[in-house]
């Protein structure tokens, strides 16, 4: 069997709720996907003319920024690959960091990518089977 694909396109990702911090969200969740995917075994995002698989879409759905605290909450998808026929949109995370720079805007939102994409693999991995059809 071959590896199971995971489309990372820069497109899949929306930090618009981010603000001014918008590019470097998106560019976050983008390698928080890449990174987990490439490590996990069985799975690549790396493309073939053959892929089949899945896209992980993400999206930044709130800041809040109080006290001395960032608060984040993300969203996402999972769709077949190709074809985008819709796998789970049941994708949702929170998480706080101490600070209220820039950097902890980012760390926020890479520590709930990273508990999303982890959470997503045994989804993508047991419906695998059906894509294969």
């Amino acid at each position: 069997m071959s590896h199971i694909f995971v489309d990372t396109d820069k497109t899949l990702y929306k930090g618009a709720k981010a603000g001014k911090s918008q590019a470097k969200a998106e560019a976050k969740m983008q390698e928080v996907v890449k990174r987990i995917i490439d490590k996990t075994s069985g799975f690549t995002t790396t493309k073939s003319d053959n892929a089949k698989g899945y896209t992980i879409m993400l999206g930044v759905s709130k800041v809040e920024i109080a006290g001395n605290k960032t608060k984040c909450s993300l969203t996402g998808e999972i769709r077949g690959y190709p074809g985008g026929h819709m796998i789970s949109t049941s994708m949702n995370g929170n998480g706080a960091i101490d600070g209220t720079s820039e950097g902890s805007l980012l760390d926020c939102v890479e520590s709930v990518a990273e508990a999303l994409v982890t959470k997503s693999v045994p989804i993508m991995r047991n419906y695998y089977p059906m894509l294969e059809k």
